[in-house]
């Protein structure tokens, strides 16, 4: 599959946060494929982009072989589904990948770039990350230890075969300690998205805050990173799981994408919430979703981005029936 405007990408963030369904079966491939796959399979989805768990804590195998922590009973029991995965021949990730394109789907790999269960797990492994512990679960991103293990990380993802790289900006933000100066921040990114560049020629994509101040925050310089040819992919969002007005523009992003040398495609997010973020509490209507789907790609978009759609219902269901319907009927 092309990303072109006959044929809209539509992309799902599939962060495996639900594997505890897996637990109900007998957790064979064809279980995974059926649970993570199959879904999304019978809809218009057609790029999966995987999320490994946590920036330090993965539900796949890489050479660091850093597990959720079992900080919960769910976690417990996802621990337990990753270990008998990744003792299999193919581990979970795998099998996306392998089913998604069996399936005509792309598969990205994800990284949550800021974002760790347990930093101590890693704070102390000669070599490898030294978070920095201001606020809670924070790391402070100009630190080549830093920079070093995720970009592993995404060799590892890499070398399992994804079509593409995500680099996750907007989860769990800030990036940077209290005070950072600004020109520090924007050398610190840029030179991590060189780095990246550096790793593949596959489409690399970054996810972004669409409101370019809460951006530069972040030491996010998404305009020019497409005109230096850094991204091949943006994806602008609201800033750090902020509600959801789905009217927000990006033309600035569709003007900066169709002026570079090296082409640049862009996927707006979508994500179900107008309000704060409570399971509970009911979000936006599949209707209203495809709706602004719709009007995302008569703006000029080459596709959208669903981000936190990826929740099981009560019968163990990776959609809902009401968003398994949206999904079919999108570009329709």
């Amino acid at each position: 599959m092309q990303y072109h405007r006959d044929k809209p990408a539509y992309a799902f963030n599939h962060d495996g946060g639900a594997l505890w369904a897996l637990s109900h079966t007998a957790m064979t491939e064809q279980d995974a494929a059926d649970l993570l796959v199959r879904p999304l399979a019978n809809s218009q989805v057609n790029v999966i982009d995987w999320c490994i768990g946590t920036t330090g804590e993965h539900n796949c195998r890489t050479r660091h072989n850093r597990l959720i922590a079992p900080s919960t009973e769910q976690f417990a029991t996802i621990e337990r589904i990753v270990k008998h995965y990744n003792a299999s021949g193919l581990d979970i990730l795998d099998i996306v990948i392998k089913h998604g394109h069996a399936n005509g789907m792309k598969v990205f790999g994800c990284v949550r770039l800021n974002h760790c269960v347990d930093p101590s797990r890693l704070a102390n492994s000669p070599g490898e990350v030294n978070f920095a512990h201001y606020g809670t679960l924070r790391k402070d991103f100009r630190l080549e230890s830093f920079q070093k293990y995720l970009a592993e990380v995404f060799e590892d993802l890499l070398a399992k075969g994804v079509d593409g790289i995500t680099l996750d900006f907007e989860r769990k933000a800030p990036f940077f300690p209290p005070d950072t100066p600004q020109d520090e921040k924007f050398e610190a990114t840029w030179r991590f998205l060189n780095r990246i560049r550096t790793l593949t020629s596959k489409p690399v994509a970054a996810r972004v805050a669409f409101e370019s101040q809460k951006g530069e925050a972040q030491g996010q310089q998404p305009l020019r990173w497409i005109a230096e040819g850094l991204i091949d992919i943006v994806i602008p969002a609201t800033h750090n799981h902020e509600p959801d007005s789905l009217d927000w523009q990006f033309d600035e992003f569709v003007a900066a994408a169709s002026s570079s040398s090296r082409g640049c495609r862009v996927w707006p997010q979508i994500w179900p919430t107008g309000e704060t973020w409570v399971h509970e509490k009911a979000g936006w209507p599949p209707e209203r979703i495809v709706e602004r789907a719709g009007q995302i790609i008569r703006d000029g978009a080459d596709g959208a981005y669903f981000f936190n759609f990826c929740c099981y219902d009560e019968h163990n269901q990776l959609l809902p029936s009401h968003y398994q319907k949206m999904f079919q009927s999108l570009g329709r």
